[in-house]
């Protein structure tokens, strides 16, 4: 199933769930904007959009090595709106049209228990949640691709070339009908084609966040995962705490983390999540002026990955040094890894591999 990254300058997360589930406190922990965080539910009333830097050490000793003036982290756009259900049950079509636009959606589960903040629109049992997001998701999505099958059937009538589409649609309107998921069934370049107009979000890679208290967070798989496809992340996390250590330096929030067991922190964990969810792969640029790391699909050959930095590049394209960064480093920066032999010169079609230094040859 391809993503609809290639249609962004940069990839789109967005968080949805039940409300007081502790959307606005992950959206807090990724982006570092605690506002909007209440105890009472339905209080976002607004879509927020905020920005993720996808967290690197590598990034910063290949920065150091070469004495670059800047360094610019990958990052990833996140967005946060109501919840996806308004007081009373009924879908909220702001938040379905934003989750639309989604390259990938995180919906956040309630675990914990707090008197202070109510539970009457999510309940504290996470597996039913997500059962009923899943539901909620499908049930969408089989109300648009009901609305478009007599226009899509009229015009299969007079132009055969529409037909694949109506035949399309009406089994994705099947499909969902009957509370089922696109992304579970196998579909072929043209049907994808034919459905990437609608943006479904049955289609759309999912993220699973159970916000849970810090002694239900483990290493051991969550049993939210048995009722989620299997191909679906699953991410215990306390985000009470996740949302205070992100407002911190980072040597307090590093120091926050480990004293409170909470590993790389949400925003490591929901970035590598999104990359591997999306397929998407890091290579860096890297000189005196700035070192900074790209996003792009897995597979992408050097002369697309180029075009990421510049358009000119991909265009102009000649050639491209390449080198592991982690090998670049080892051997003491570009200069020396050349001396060493790290450094290899590859063609248009070299596919990028995750954590490639690139220096691009090319001609305007």
């Amino acid at each position: 199933m391809g993503s609809a990254y290639s249609r962004y300058a940069m990839a789109i997360l967005g968080i949805t769930g039940l409300s007081n589930t502790g959307k606005s406190s992950l959206f807090a922990a990724l982006t570092a904007r605690p506002e909007g965080i209440a105890s009472f539910p339905f209080s976002t009333t607004e879509t927020r959009v905020g920005i993720t830097r996808i967290v690197d050490p590598i990034l910063r000793q290949l920065g150091r090595l070469e004495g670059s003036a800047r360094i610019t982290p990958a990052t990833l756009e996140v967005t946060d709106g109501p919840p996806l259900q308004e007081p009373g049950g009924d879908l909220d079509n702001r938040t379905v049209g934003k989750l639309r636009q989604a390259d990938c959606i995180v919906v956040v589960l309630r675990a914990f228990t707090d008197p202070s903040v109510p539970d009457g629109g999510s309940g504290t049992d996470p597996r039913s949640q997500a059962e009923e997001v899943l539901l909620a998701m499908a049930i969408s999505d089989a109300q648009m691709f009901e609305g478009s099958i007599v226009r899509l059937r009229n015009q299969a009538t007079s132009r055969p070339e529409r037909r694949e589409a109506f035949e399309t649609v009406s089994r994705a309107f099947e499909i969902c009908g009957d509370g089922g998921l696109l992304r579970q069934t196998r579909w072929s370049d043209l049907e994808l084609k034919a459905l990437a107009d609608f943006a479904p979000l049955t289609l759309k890679p999912v993220i699973w966040v159970v916000n849970a208290d810090e002694e239900q967070v483990s290493g051991t798989p969550h049993p939210v995962a048995e009722v989620v496809p299997a191909s679906d992340p699953v991410a215990p996390m306390t985000l009470r705490l996740e949302a205070e250590a992100a407002m911190l330096d980072a040597r307090d929030r590093a120091e926050t983390l480990e004293a409170f067991g909470l590993g790389r922190g949400a925003a490591a964990t929901i970035s590598d999540a999104v990359l591997d969810t999306l397929a998407m792969c890091i290579f860096y640029t890297s000189n005196s002026r700035e070192t900074r790391a790209w996003l792009t699909q897995v597979g992408s050959n050097a002369r697309r990955a180029a075009g990421k930095v510049h358009s000119d590049m991909e265009r102009g394209f000649i050639r491209a040094e390449v080198g592991n960064a982690q090998a670049v480093i080892d051997a003491g920066g570009w200069a020396a890894a050349r001396v060493k032999g790290v450094v290899r010169v590859e063609g248009r079609d070299y596919p990028v591999h995750s954590r490639d230094v690139l220096q691009v040859r090319f001609s305007v």
